[in-house]
């Protein structure tokens, strides 16, 4: 039993704590990380993982990381239009959130300094600069657009067990049955429109990113 405890610990090494972390947070939620339960999924003592990570903080990084660096650029061509390229851009990294709503909020609280995900503002930042933008302007577009693909997925990934399901159509046409329409006319009449009808969370973020990259003034010509 020692001799399989020891080869379990010297098998350890970062990457495989923070995939077990992912796989936890996944699965169970980032509230459900500890270091305890971390050990068990890894078949070893809470105490061998201080040997690869001083803290919980950094395996909350860590995750943040594993969850960028599955985040694909799409290719482009030098001089291809920056806003059709930045929305895939974005498209890729929600659709990689969507793959992992655990660690959304590891994701949405963490720092961006270093590794995969400053990989990926270089290469946005990068676009925008090329197409004429300042940097500092630049770093505007760039937090509103990161911050409301963040923030999307974080509403629309309040699902069990991490949160409260979104209602089924027959949910919304109760509530629009008990409504007050004398005090909610403008509510009732969009329920009524929408009966029967399911949630299509694709169409509200496709709505939201258009209007903020059409919002977005051209740089100035030869920028």
């Amino acid at each position: 039993m020692a001799g399989s405890a020891s080869r379990r610990r010297a098998g350890l090494s970062r990457d495989r704590v923070f995939e077990a972390a992912l796989r936890i947070a996944d699965t169970e939620g980032i509230e459900a990380l500890s270091m305890r339960r971390l050990g068990r999924e890894l078949g070893v003592e809470a105490m061998s993982l201080y040997h690869h990570v001083p803290d919980k903080a950094a395996i909350v990084a860590g995750l943040a990381d594993r969850v960028f660096a599955e985040v694909t650029v799409p290719a482009s061509e030098p001089a291809a239009d920056w806003r059709p390229v930045l929305g895939s851009w974005l498209r890729a990294l929600r659709a990689t959130l969507l793959r992992h709503p655990g660690a959304l909020p590891a994701v949405a609280t963490h720092e961006v300094t270093a590794g995969p995900g400053l990989g990926l503002y270089e290469a946005a930042l990068r676009l925008l600069h090329d197409a004429g933008f300042d940097l500092v302007e630049a770093n505007y577009a760039l937090n509103n657009l990161v911050t409301y693909t963040i923030g999307h997925c974080l509403a629309i990934a309040g699902r069990p067990p991490l949160g409260a399901a979104e209602p089924t159509a027959a949910q919304r046409d109760e509530t629009s049955a008990a409504l007050d329409r004398d005090r909610y006319p403008t509510v009732a009449a969009w329920l009524a429109r929408i009966a029967g009808t399911s949630y299509d969370a694709d169409a509200l973020y496709e709505q939201g990113l258009t209007a903020l990259l059409t919002g977005l003034p051209d740089p100035p010509s030869g920028g």
